[in-house]
């Protein structure tokens, strides 16, 4: 396989994002497509609803590329009417492997939670590999320290996805997201994503969470909208 992987001259994109052939997870969402151009904007908006609790939370985000390969974000998480935090997030593209195969990248975020009044923070590694001209697949591995005094812990992270693309217009696709210190916890997450044009996509989908408690499994509809300017 990594004879053929050396050999057959496919042509793949040096951006990821859907219209590149190359989709993203739609829950652990990116602050821009890895190899993004410099001066790109993007708004988007990732909801979230609960059937069991009525419980709706979504988190409008602005994105702008202000180097080749880099990006800063906002994101403003929103449960029900209550903005819950502030987030910012600035990422990085670290270059191309494998005949462009794989782009991989560093992310970093800092959080101030409203209600606790306190600050986190989290580092994450990138990195998404074509397996094929359909397949790829994109696993980000990290850490997150929880507040900045005593009380505070770190947390391994984990989100891995893999996806099939049938048309450059669709793709479908799973993603886990992994949370581990005392306990692991998960949330995993079927989807779809469909392209109105290149500049306008929808990611659908849903399924189990324990990301905020172990002992129970909430089961969750999701969606994100996505507009690239």
């Amino acid at each position: 396989m990594v004879v053929l992987f050396c050999i057959i001259p496919i042509a793949f994109s040096d951006k990821t994002g859907l219209p590149s052939g190359r989709p993203e997870p739609m829950v652990f969402d990116l602050v821009d497509p890895l190899g993004t151009k410099k001066g790109e904007f993007e708004i988007n908006t990732l909801m979230d609803y609960s059937p069991r609790t009525g419980q709706f939370q979504w988190s409008p985000e602005i994105e702008y590329s202000f180097a080749k390969g880099h990006a800063i974000e906002l994101e403003l998480p929103v449960e029900n009417d209550t903005l819950s935090e502030y987030k910012m997030a600035l990422q990085g593209t670290l270059g191309e492997l494998l005949q462009k195969r794989m782009i991989h990248g560093w992310q970093i975020i800092g959080r101030r939670e409203n209600d606790e009044k306190e600050f986190a923070a989290e580092a994450l590694y990138i990195n998404d590999f074509k397996l094929s001209e359909k397949w790829s697949t994109m696993n980000m591995f990290g850490v997150r320290r929880t507040r900045f005094n005593e009380e505070g812990d770190f947390v391994g992270l984990t989100n891995n996805s893999v996806f099939y693309q049938y048309h450059f217009r669709f793709a479908v696709g799973i993603e886990l997201n992994s949370e581990v210190n005392n306990h692991y916890n998960y949330r995993l997450t079927p989807q779809i994503q469909y392209a109105f044009t290149k500049k306008a996509f929808i990611q659908f989908g849903g399924g189990p969470s324990q990301l905020k408690d172990e002992k129970r499994t909430e089961w969750l509809i999701t969606s994100r909208l996505v507009f690239d300017f």
